[in-house]
């Protein structure tokens, strides 16, 4: 929709949304033209929920800003089942699902290769600057054999494999004077939603990093950022409560609960060493900054310093600006969403929208950006928590993988007998990395979950039918404790009038990257070692790991929490609409109702 033919109808929005103010507000500039900036917020792993349970925690100047001034959509759920990082950070830009973007997972078996592939990255790029390197560390009886750490190719970041152009691509391809950029502290989430030609995407790994899809070398503003030494100022300090005189446990839990991970070289209760367990500067110190909130604060710095060094909103050729912060996601991971620690971060999180805001405002001007603000998945509880704080969820486990895989392997043998090959270890196939490479004697070639993939060899030699073998052991798996649901990729393809969970799977679905059994897990059920595994996870359909928010600010913009079902792609239409540009070519929703002329 061109935005010409917007004019009188943002005109419109912006008198009645002035009107219906419950509190007055700086004015904003009349919104005649596309935004200068239009700036995409992404919260990895915050769940939908937490800007309403915790906004009277909340400051004046962050979330709630945008919850009264903008748009607050709490009705917001990903329309398909796959909810992990990659997956997330290629819908929300493209306005399409993952049969349109083909980002299945973080990670899929590629058959042609015989190996697991990654979906932001490759080894036909190198890394710029060359990635850090640090003193080896002294010999252990616990580190990992040769053969565990060199199983995987070097990934470099690079856009390949993304299949669905984005609102970059067509802001590049209408603007090419517009300047587009992605940062995140993960490459997948600062790839993915900028397209194939983004002026620049950078991610950390102990610096901030670019690779040669991108460029041969770095700008002189990210050289000076690095050597800042910004990254390293928190080693040997501590994360500590932000509001030490709050009572976390009120509005979160305890401090110290079952399932909790300890990692980094930290404990699993306040405060946290900021040290990677480490005497010394050592790689370990930058994963313990990732997985805290100053990992967010780092990248909030470097979001600023792009802004001014790129002049990012100064001329009249709109620039797109996307900024994924990850910190939550690994802080989630670790603790779980009722945690003292999440919502420390989250309190964090709305400084830093705050901190955003006012820079903008003082750089951009008001009226004069928009900023939209979604996550890429939300989160299951920790099991263990699950099980006695949800009825619903009494029975919440964490399922063994390795006693899943055995066994289907093994309910494969009795139906279809031994398969030709030499005999490999079935438990091998538990480690998601690994394969059988199709010429092992296994029925099973690989199962990153939660797709499984057939031995077609093995089917072949046997002159079996491959969508009989994918549906005798779906019905086997939906048999299994924590098991809830097993689909056939021939079932997924071929409903053409599937139920609500069916229709989520069918979205996830790629045939030619997706294996030929998807299994769902049972509510608040995760895969892992029952007795060993901490911390939880996500990436079902299940509405807690479906459920994100998505608020919404900048000019002609209808104020006030809005009831109407959104999804996260939603983020595409009204940042193409912002910046005066049709969606992209695969986005399957227009604006909300709630945003058009009433």
């Amino acid at each position: 929709m061109p935005r010409v033919t917007l004019l009188a109808f943002l005109a419109a929005l912006a008198a009645i949304a002035a009107m219906s103010r419950p509190r007055p507000t700086p004015p904003v500039v009349a919104a005649n033209r596309p935004v200068r900036l239009a700036v995409v917020v992404v919260f990895d792993q915050m769940r939908g929920d937490y800007v309403d349970r915790w906004r009277p925690l909340f400051g004046p100047n962050g979330f709630r800003r945008i919850q009264t001034d903008g748009a607050w959509f709490a009705n917001c759920y990903y329309p398909y089942a796959s909810t992990s990082t990659g997956p997330g950070h290629s819908a929300i830009l493209s306005g399409a699902t993952l049969d349109k973007t083909g980002i299945i997972n973080n990670e899929w078996y590629d058959r042609k290769a015989a190996a697991q592939v990654y979906c932001a990255g490759s080894d036909r790029y190198e890394f710029v600057p060359s990635p850090k390197v640090f003193p080896a560390a002294a010999p252990s009886s616990t580190a990992p054999k040769p053969d565990e750490t060199a199983r995987k190719p070097k990934s470099v970041g690079n856009p390949d494999r993304m299949l669905a152009e984005t609102v970059a691509d067509v802001l590049k391809r209408e603007h090419p004077k517009s300047k587009v950029f992605g940062l995140s502290l993960k490459d997948r989430s600062a790839i993915l939603p900028t397209g194939k030609r983004p002026d620049g995407a950078y991610w950390f790994n102990g610096q901030f990093t670019t690779s040669t899809y991108y460029t041969d070398a770095l700008p002189r503003w990210v050289e000076e950022f690095n050597k800042s030494g910004l990254a390293e100022r928190w080693y040997g300090k501590t994360w500590n409560r932000l509001r030490p005189g709050l009572d976390y446990e009120a509005y979160s839990g305890p401090d110290d609960v079952k399932g909790e991970s300890a990692t980094n070289g930290r404990t699993t209760t306040f405060p946290h060493k900021m040290t990677g367990g480490k005497d010394k500067l050592q790689k370990e110190y930058y994963d313990a900054l990732a997985n805290s909130p100053m990992g967010n604060e780092l990248l909030l710095a470097f979001a600023k310093a792009c802004i001014r060094a790129e002049s990012l909103g100064a001329d009249d050729e709109p620039d797109l600006l996307v900024v994924s912060f990850s910190s939550n996601d690994l802080i989630g991971h670790t603790f779980g969403p009722d945690s003292q620690e999440v919502l420390d971060v989250t309190l964090r999180s709305d400084a830093i929208v705050a901190d955003l805001l006012t820079h903008l405002d003082r750089v951009v001007g008001p009226g004069r950006y928009s900023m939209a603000i979604t996550a890429d998945h939300g989160i299951c509880p920790l099991p263990e928590v699950a099980a006695r704080t949800i009825p619903a969820a009494a029975d919440a486990t964490r399922v063994s993988s390795v006693k899943l895989v055995a066994g289907a392997e093994s309910f494969l043998r009795t139906k279809f007998g031994k398969p030709v090959g030499p005999d490999e270890k079935v438990e091998d196939l538990a480690d998601e990395a690994k394969s059988s490479k199709g010429k092992a004697g296994l029925w099973i070639e690989s199962i990153p979950a939660p797709w499984v993939y057939l031995n077609t060899r093995q089917i072949e030699a046997k002159g079996l039918d491959r969508n009989t073998v994918a549906k005798e052991l779906a019905e086997w798996l939906k048999k299994q404790p924590g098991v809830q649901e097993a689909y056939t990729a021939k079932e997924i393809a071929s409903a053409t009038e599937p139920a609500e969970q069916l229709r989520l799977v069918q979205r996830s679905f790629h045939p030619d990257r997706a294996g030929d059994v998807y299994i769902v897990l049972k509510p608040y059920h995760l895969i892992g070692d029952p007795l060993k595994s901490k911390g939880t996870s996500h990436g079902t359909p299940h509405d807690y790991d479906r459920h994100v928010p998505l608020l919404v600010y900048g000019p002609g913009i209808a104020t006030g929490r809005f009831a109407e079902p959104v999804t996260p792609q939603h983020t595409t239409t009204v940042t193409a609409w912002m910046l005066g540009l049709a969606p992209p070519t695969d986005a399957f929703v227009g604006l909300p109702k709630s945003l058009q002329a009433r």
